[in-house]
């Protein structure tokens, strides 16, 4: 059983590919909007760019609930 299943978080992740003279602007833009980067990749490759913006989402969608159902055999 999972102590502190209610502490739990979702990250999302996803994978921007943009061309390389926009590459700084675009990871500017999804760090003002609250993304983390992760795994950079500014040198080109076909003229584009790509990064990982990772966005944690705190578990308020009751998906925590779902999970302590799951773990005690409620749900089915």
């Amino acid at each position: 059983m999972i102590a502190n299943w209610r502490e739990m978080r979702i990250a999302m992740r996803i994978r921007v590919t943009t061309k390389a003279d926009l590459f700084e602007e675009r990871k500017q833009q999804h760090i003002e909007r609250g993304y983390r980067i992760e795994d950079e990749r500014p040198i080109p490759v076909n003229g584009l760019c790509s990064f990982i913006a990772v966005s944690e989402i705190p578990d308020s969608d009751g998906i925590g609930d779902l999970v302590a159902q799951a773990l005690n055999g409620a749900a089915r």
